[in-house]
């Protein structure tokens, strides 16, 4: 049985029929439901053939997601929380979170800031990618969020890392620019309503502007961190055009250098940001890709 959304909040059901239009029921009937528990293997640990063996032979039964060679969709209720899961072998991830490390397409020659890095998801996937080459640098500005940065990465067996403790919104005064950024902004989470609908109860406009005035200071931030041509990934799990549209609206009307790059995914949905300026950005919504709702930008500074 669904979540009835109106007796949770009638403001989100307004706000988002107005969002979604005809698209509102479908929308409400996705979120309702958990999305598929999903796994990432650790490439830095780990092949693939090993980790579909071990599935197998815990009966375990799981299909490849289609826009990540590394991710498996498991559809059993397995306990994921394996040992081999804790020894970093594999990482349990959303399969929409694996989205924005693609989009940002890190080598092995990069010096790459994860701004937001807490608890680590898309760290670890953007280290093995690099072949642990390369620099990483993983910012948490939360003390009892970066313990669970570091742990993520030491049994993920991550080596190219520097851990970092500092407020986001400033980061770029300490002077260090980067060749790519990842902004996983801090947002009001719609995309986890399947298993937290708490994120609907307390939603509302104000909270949703608050955090858009946060999610500024963040994106000014991460611009100003980047070399010339470096690459911007901005992104969040929700839904709304203040946390998103609105924010890289907001940065191209700041910074005359920035320019938002075509993204595409293969074999992966996906529907194009909602207003004119930012129609190269994309939004995922969840009846289309069976995934969270997310929302991705890639801009490049001085193109």
């Amino acid at each position: 049985m669904g979540l009835n959304i109106g007796k949770l909040n009638k403001e989100f059901e307004g706000y988002h029929k107005k969002l979604f239009g005809r698209n509102y029921d479908k929308f409400i009937s996705s979120i309702s439901k958990p999305q598929k528990k999903s796994i990432r293997v650790n490439t830095l640990k780990a092949t693939k053939d090993t980790i579909e063996d071990f599935l197998r032979s815990n009966n375990v039964t799981f299909s490849q997601i289609p826009w990540c060679d590394e991710g498996l969709r498991v559809d059993s209720d397995f306990e994921l929380d394996t040992v081999e899961h804790q020894l970093g072998y594999y990482y349990i991830q959303t399969s929409s979170s694996m989205i924005p490390p693609l989009i940002l397409e890190p080598t092995s020659t990069d010096k790459i800031l994860d701004l937001t890095a807490a608890p680590g998801s898309k760290t670890t996937q953007i280290a093995q990618y690099m072949g642990n080459k390369g620099t990483i640098v993983a910012n948490e500005g939360s003390y009892v969020r970066v313990r669970a940065l570091v742990i993520n990465l030491q049994r993920c067996g991550v080596s190219n890392t520097i851990v970092t403790r500092q407020d986001g919104c400033g980061y770029e005064k300490f002077g260090e620019r980067f060749d790519k950024v990842l902004l996983d902004a801090p947002c009001s989470d719609i995309g986890t309503a399947g298993k937290n609908p708490d994120v609907i109860r307390r939603w509302s406009l104000d909270r949703v502007k608050r955090l858009s005035n946060l999610q500024k200071k963040l994106i000014s931030s991460a611009y100003e961190c980047l070399r010339d041509s470096g690459i911007l990934v901005y992104s969040t799990c929700t839904t709304s055009r203040e946390e998103n549209e609105g924010i890289i609206e907001f940065l191209l009307d700041r910074y005359d250098d920035a320019k938002i790059e075509e993204i595409k995914i293969k074999n992966l949905k996906t529907r194009m940001g909602i207003t004119d300026l930012t129609r190269n950005c994309i939004r995922i919504l969840p009846q289309d890709n069976d995934t969270e709702s997310y929302f991705i930008a890639r801009i490049r500074k001085n193109a």
